[in-house]
């Protein structure tokens, strides 16, 4: 996976090589992320590296989880998820980002990121509670009588 520019950018994140990510974009890049805490913009690799940097330091012991990645000569995805615990209960806090890559001659030359925010933990969907509020749950059916066997006498 190294060999791959996600897979350089994922080995990168998690050596906390800031510098190694700047010099994988190039030098005119459209970078556009957005996060619960808002929108980020960055034109020049320095800018992005730093938006990366604040992401990725979230404290110590900070893991990344679970990667997957697709690639090819023009286009790649990376979907990483990075955890650490927060002091003073030691609550596990859980970041989810998808980037999305455009790339050139090994560069990347266009980058969308989608992060759904942190989270402590992932509740189990109730799906018929969620369509009941959205009013897609229809009238209850009528249920048919089920067969019953004979007895013979």
């Amino acid at each position: 996976m190294p060999n791959t520019v996600p897979g350089q950018l994922l080995a990168a994140i998690k050596a906390r090589k800031f510098g190694t990510v700047a010099r994988l974009f190039a030098p005119q890049v459209d970078f556009q992320a957005w996060t619960p805490s808002g929108h980020w913009v960055a034109s020049d690799p320095s800018t992005v590296a730093k938006v990366i940097e604040t992401w990725y330091t979230p404290g110590l012991g900070s893991v990344v989880t679970f990667t997957s990645e697709t690639a090819n000569a023009r286009s790649a995805m990376l979907e990483c998820e990075v955890s650490w615990k927060i002091p003073p209960d030691d609550q596990i806090r859980v970041l989810r980002q998808v980037y999305l890559l455009t790339l050139k001659s090994e560069k990347i030359t266009a980058a969308r990121v989608y992060c759904a925010g942190l989270h402590t933990e992932f509740p189990e969907v109730d799906l018929e509670k969620q369509r009941r509020s959205k009013g897609l749950a229809g009238p209850k059916l009528p249920t048919t009588p089920k067969a019953v066997a004979a007895k013979a006498s």
